[in-house]
């Protein structure tokens, strides 16, 4: 996909200023930015909900302008901030609706419907249910499915988890990621929000007012090495820590559960059915911090020692049962290393 210098003027307002921009085929490309940059006008622009002024966007090679509005609409997936579904259709009936319009089969189009709620999650109880009888991150699951089913290579999603609490939206991010190692579409993903672009995209565009284009790369390059005052302001000032996200935390040692043979023996971490279950001191149990799942990332381990009450972060598998500790000084230390190999200086 690729925009060619592309406008979007209402009256004297330009609200994209010569976009230039080549989408990478088969990832996550996020466009992110302030309220009001041109983000969600770019991406609207794609399947034509918004007709650009001038300029060329290109779809698989095609300009987007050749053929019928409606019919570019239904080639590609489209999620919405709330959904979006239609609430006097079941929730199959909803997730039929583009193959249908596109002359597939009731039979077939409820078959796939069916297997899509499970890709996305759901199981097949829901498929009668109403989108009123579904919760927030239920409904924008229904959405995601109902933007596969177009079976189009290329997925719009325009700020999709906005709208949900912090807990269901980190599993929906997670479920959006773990949908695209299997399917590998073209993603343009829409979010005001820095960390979830760096969660999600392969590569992130960085809007800013006035619709231009302030930086376009990899994050890992972008925190790196801001192009101006701009996007280091919005990036933040916290850009060292986001950095440790492509950090790995492999390296930092892992110690052993024996709360006898160490400084910390005031604190106890309990362990039920191999889980962590809190730390104890003295008569008191105390919630423990974040998790730091084996492999993570160098951001996750020094989360886990930060948020911990006793300083040591809990190392657990994936299935969430205990391995061991990771020492806070380990972990500072790995994250000195860091910071000194990103700058090509000897530890």
């Amino acid at each position: 996909m690729e925009f060619k210098s592309v406008f979007k003027t209402y009256g004297d307002n330009t609200v994209v200023d010569n976009l230039n921009l080549s989408i990478p085929e088969g990832k996550i490309t996020v466009f992110v930015g302030p309220s009001g940059c041109g983000k969600t006008t770019s991406l609207r622009m794609i399947n034509r909900m918004v007709e650009y002024t001038s300029g060329t966007i290109l779809v698989n090679g095609e300009d987007n302008t050749a053929r019928p509005a409606h019919e570019l609409r239904r080639s590609m997936g489209y999620v919405l901030q709330q959904a979006g579904l239609m609430p006097h259709r079941t929730i199959v009936d909803n997730i039929s609706t583009v193959p249908r319009l596109n002359g597939v089969s009731a039979r077939q189009a409820k078959s796939q419907a069916l297997e899509l709620l499970n890709t996305v999650g759901l199981d097949e109880s829901f498929a009668k249910r109403y989108p009123s009888q579904l919760s927030g991150g239920q409904a924008q699951r229904v959405g995601v499915a109902r933007a596969l089913a177009s079976e189009s290579s290329i997925l719009l999603m325009d700020e999709p988890f906005s709208a949900v609490d912090p807990v269901v939206r980190a599993d929906l991010q997670k479920e959006l990621l773990r949908l695209q190692s299997t399917l590998g579409r073209t993603i343009i993903f829409v979010t005001h929000d820095m960390d979830e672009a760096i969660l999600l995209g392969d590569y992130v565009a960085v809007f800013a007012r006035g619709g231009r284009i302030a930086q376009f790369g990899t994050p890992e390059e972008i925190l790196r090495e801001p192009a101006d005052d701009f996007v280091a302001s919005f990036v933040g000032r916290d850009r060292g820590m986001r950095r440790l996200t492509f950090a790995s935390g492999a390296d930092v040692p892992i110690h052993p559960l024996d709360a006898q043979q160490t400084p910390w023996q005031q604190w106890q971490l309990n362990v039920e059915d191999g889980r962590p279950a809190g730390w104890r001191i003295d008569d008191r149990v105390i919630p423990g911090g974040s998790l730091f799942v084996a492999g993570g990332t160098l951001r996750d381990a020094l989360d886990s020692v930060l948020s911990s009450p006793s300083g040591w972060g809990v190392v657990v598998n994936e299935q969430g049962q205990v391995l061991g500790l990771l020492k806070s000084d380990d972990v500072l230390e790995a994250t000195e290393r860091e910071r000194l190999n990103r700058y090509g200086v000897s530890a």
